[in-house]
């Protein structure tokens, strides 16, 4: 018996030590075991700050370029053969779902020639493309189906390597790259760039093709492609091709007549760098091409000196430079204004070309100060929250209160550990879902506590007792999570990024509560038994102090008035619903733009309003937070393209108005790269690493200890190691604009259709999985009554947030869809005990035993309730606004679902009842099907069992 209970612990010991380990290593020293836990412990973009971009492929350009090849190697062909044409095009499907309309037409081709016309055709389309005649002399060829699929995949696979080194290029750590579904034909890639508050030039890099050609000039410049033209006799010569071009120095387009095919391309670059002109100073970039390519280089520049070459980048033409001499394998990109652009332009021909176009359909920036103020909510709400879960269990169960803080602080770490060890990040929703796991650990503590004080009152002795009210509790503790793990399932199926975290932490903690709550908790009951064989007494609260004990609450004498009510909070919460046009749905779901701009001392918001009214188009509007300083300014988006330009318009108006610095540099809104570039020029004398090094401490000054906002240049001067001549470059470099943006968030109206689309779907499939599992394990009538009573919750929950006008975003319905699942467990522990009431074949009307069961779990439903509703409060005031809609619906879902619980699931069991029964039915009782969840008894209990004793409730 001992030996078996010391391997337990021996086991209890190893997970603990393993999740240490998880958590922090084997560290030796203290900034060691530092390292390890920021190492282990990775913060998403709204906890660091950062960018996350989807961008979407427009995989049509690759079917349209895979015709245009079909076609010129058509149309060569039969010019050697001789046979004749009158037209050739193909369409232009525009869209991503329309690709594989691909198609290309061949008219007037003579009916003499028909048949070796189609012999040409097959032997150059190969198996790819089907050709169908139209009539004697028109054909059109189109993209087989698995030819279509195989390409948008082949596209889709180049994009992401393109991009994941296009990422990986710009040294970002923890950088995410990866695609995303949609109703696009999964056609979007989700890039997340931790600490990287610079977006515009990251979406430059990642939409820049960068298709780099050195190709034979066969004529040019032009004024225009008419000129061109008119040059050549009105037809393009053989095997050639006319693009434009931008002459040095600026002024009008020029056109180009180049070959058509090219002498090397970016696929041939090995290697490329920004390098500094010995000439002018400036900056280029150079390549370096294969070997391969070298010696095509090579032979075509020796047998073309004299002639042109032109550099076309992204099918423009960047110059077109005299050959003086013989090139092999190196080469220059010259005329980039800055540094950084040569750079970019390198690192964009290192990762290769994009097969395809690319479109940023949804874009989120959270600046840095933003993030360690969330971080300091998020954390402080979740202590506060533990804390009053703990306060309370040790107030209301005293000795067995050490037993269930013992098993929740052992749940917390098991998860943390657990999302640790899987590499997880954290996010905020992530965070919430950590809190609301323990405020729902709590209800396995109290549903085996409040069994095992019900095994006393019967008079059955301490052991026998904590046997029961584990075992009797364990069939209900599986039923209340399988339910909170579907709905966690569709949550992370049908979510994305933060609300996949809140899914996978919410299901983690629940999986750690099934071992801390029913394995340790019992393990910790077993020390105490054997150190104390005759235990008598069990310190599991005061008597005084226990709620509803041996009420009798007739529940369902009002059930025609409570049903009443419940139905009237629809109808007001469907009205409300209806007059305003739908639930106010938030960035997420409506596409828009939404900046978060903290000012020194907030303007008048008309005059705001006006200066940005004048330069962007559709409703502007602002909202001031009270006592941050901080100003909501959200803008509609009319379509997808004016999502690019929405940003930097509302940027340069703030900028214009309340940072207009004559040319100086905003140190209250500059990164990295920016300060040190002006810094590096003022500073001669400092190495590259010690601006850097300079940097890095006056921007985590601003955005750690200033919130994002410095009053005066002064208090730079106060920090360690800057000298009068480092602040004298900095005043000179730079100023302090009166305002900081915080974070940024675009949503195109497409990408919110979307999502809207799948949140409806993910609850759709949460309640459906609800029903068809307690369906199977009570009975459908009970499945159906405790999924009414939820939509019930549902309905409610989204009436309040249309009358208090808050909005619904992803991270709400994330609550919501929790909201299901802690609903159903509440409905579920009353559900459970009537089953058990009816197998007891207790005495008296259906009507009575359900009354019953209502008292009898009473205590474990208010306690659960009023302990989740502690930790959910907790992050409703001290959370912040991210935190505050997921708080705000847990709250008012809490307090709606206990009152369905009491009142609504089991009035709709009684009201079925009395149905069937008028009917001559018998009627279902919620006990036909019995699944046994039982436990095995614990070694130390069967040894005890045959002690004497009587067991009472101790203070």
């Amino acid at each position: 018996m001992k030996s078996n209970l010391r391997w337990k612990w021996i086991f209890i010991f190893v997970v603990i030590l393993t999740c240490i380990f998880g958590m922090i290593g084997l560290p030796a020293s203290k900034e060691e075991l530092i390292a390890n836990w920021s190492k282990n412990i990775r913060l998403g973009l709204d906890l660091k700050g950062g960018s996350h971009i989807v961008l979407q492929m427009q995989v049509q350009d690759a079917f349209k370029a895979e015709a245009d090849a079909v076609m010129e190697r058509l149309k060569e062909t039969l010019r050697k053969e001789s046979i004749e044409y009158a037209a050739m095009d193909r369409n232009e499907p525009n869209a991503i779902e329309t690709a594989n309309t691909i198609q290309i037409s061949v008219k007037g081709v003579p009916a003499a020639k028909a048949g070796d016309f189609r012999r040409i055709a097959n032997d150059t389309i190969g198996q790819q493309w089907i050709l169908t005649p139209e009539n004697s002399i028109d054909y059109k060829l189109n993209l087989r189906t698995e030819a279509a699929l195989k390409l948008r995949q082949d596209t889709l696979a180049q994009s992401m390597s393109t991009i994941e080194k296009k990422v990986n290029g710009l040294g970002v750590a923890e950088a995410s790259v990866q695609q995303r579904g949609g109703s696009s034909g999964e056609a979007e890639i989700l890039v997340q760039l931790p600490g990287v508050d610079d977006p515009g030039r990251v979406k430059g890099i990642l939409q820049t093709a960068a298709q780099l050609e050195l190709t034979e000039v066969k004529g040019g410049p032009f004024a225009s492609r008419d000129a061109a033209l008119a040059q050549n006799g009105g037809l393009l010569p053989l095997a050639t091709k006319l693009v434009r071009g931008t002459p040095r120095g600026g002024g009008e387009d020029e056109w180009w007549l180049l070959a058509r095919s090219p002498i090397v391309t970016g696929r041939d670059v090995r290697d490329s760098r920004a390098q500094q002109s010995e000439k002018s100073g400036g900056w280029d970039t150079g390549f370096v091409l294969t070997q391969d390519a070298s010696k095509r280089f090579e032979r075509f520049t020796g047998s073309n000196v004299g002639n042109r070459l032109a550099i076309v980048l992204d099918n423009r033409v960047l110059s077109a430079p005299t050959i003086e001499a013989k090139i092999s394998d190196q080469g220059r990109i010259t005329g980039a204004p800055t540094r950084e652009d040569a750079a970019d332009l390198a690192l964009n021909l290192r990762a290769g070309a994009l097969p395809a176009g690319v479109k940023v359909i949804e874009e989120r920036t959270v600046g840095p100060s933003l993030g360690a103020d969330s971080i300091r909510k998020g954390v402080s709400a979740g202590i506060l929250g533990l804390a009053l879960i703990i306060a309370a269990l040790l107030v209301y169960y005293r000795g067995a209160g050490f037993n269930a803080v013992l098993a929740l602080l052992l749940n917390t770490i098991m998860t943390v550990a657990a999302l640790s060890l899987i590499d997880a990040t954290w996010t905020l929703p992530g965070i919430a879902g950590l809190v609301l796991s323990i405020g729902m650990a709590v209800d396995s503590n109290v549903l085996i506590f409040e069994r095992i004080k019900e095994e006393l009152r019967s008079g059955k002795a301490v052991p026998a007792a904590i046997s029961a009210g584990f075992g009797r509790a364990w069939g209900t503790i599986v039923d209340t999570h399988v339910t909170t793990v579907v709905a966690s399932a569709f949550l992370f199926v049908f979510g994305t990024g933060p609300v996949r975290g809140f899914a996978v932490t919410l299901v983690i903690g629940l999986v750690a509560n099934v071992f801390t709550a029913v394995f340790v908790s019992r393990a910790i009951f077993e020390v105490e038994m054997l150190r104390n064989p005759r235990m008598s007494h069990l310190s599991i609260g005061s008597a005084r102090m226990e709620l509803f004990r041996n009420v009798n609450i007739d529940f369902l004498s009002k059930r025609n008035l409570t049903i009443g009510a419940s139905v009237l909070a629809i109808v007001i919460s469907l009205a409300s619903l209806i007059l305003h046009g739908g639930p106010k749905y938030g960035l997420d779901f409506r596409g828009g733009t939404l900046m978060y701009v903290k000012f020194a001392a907030v303007p008048k918001l008309d005059d705001l309003r006006s200066a940005l009214s004048a330069k962007v188009k559709g409703e502007i509007s602002l909202q001031e937070t009270p006592g941050t300083g901080e100003v909501i300014i959200g803008t509609e988006l009319a379509d997808e393209q004016s999502l690019a330009v929405v940003r930097q318009t509302v940027e340069d108006t703030l900028r214009e108005k309340y940072a207009n610095l004559g040319g100086k540099l905003d140190l209250n809104n500059a990164n990295q790269a920016a300060l040190a570039s002006r810094l590096r020029g003022a500073l001669p004398f400092a190495s590259d690493q010690d601006v850097k090094n300079l940097t890095s401490q006056i921007l985590s000054y601003r955005d750690r200890e200033r919130g994002g906002l410095i009053g005066s240049l002064d208090e730079i001067g106060k920090l360690p190691g800057i000298n009068s001549r480092t602040m004298a470059a900095i005043k000179q470099e730079t100023g302090l604009g009166s305002f900081n943006l915080r974070s940024v968030e675009i949503v195109g109206p497409r990408a919110g259709q979307e999502l809207r689309s799948q949140a409806m779907l993910a609850t759709l499939c949460a309640l459906g999985g609800m029903l068809i599992y307690v369906a199977f394990r009570f009975k459908l009538i009970s499945g159906a009554a405790a999924v009414i009573a939820t939509i019930h919750d549902v309905i409610i929950t989204l009436g309040l947030f249309s009358l208090t006008g808050r909005e619904i975003d992803l991270t709400v319905i994330a609550a919501l869809l929790t909201l299901i699942g802690y609903s159903m467990n509440d409905k579920i522990v009353v559900l459970d005990r009537v089953r058990e009431n009816l197998r007891a074949n207790r005495r008296g009307s259906f009507l009575e035993l359900v009354n019953e069961s209502i008292n009898q779990t009473l205590s474990r439903t208010t306690l659960t309730a009023g302990l989740t509703l502690l930790a959910c409060v907790a992050l409703y005031f001290l959370g912040g606004k991210v935190l505050n809609g997921i708080a705000f619906a847990l709250c008012a879902g809490i307090v709606v679902g206990t009152y369905s619980s009491i009142f609504v699931t089991s009035a709709l069991l009684v009201m079925w009842h009395r149905f069937q029964e008028n009917r001559g039915v018998p009627a279902a009782a919620p006990a036909r099907r019995s699944m046994s969840w039982d436990i095995p008894t614990a070694p130390v209990v069967r040894a005890m069992r045959q002690k004497k004793g009587r067991g009472a409730v101790q203070s």
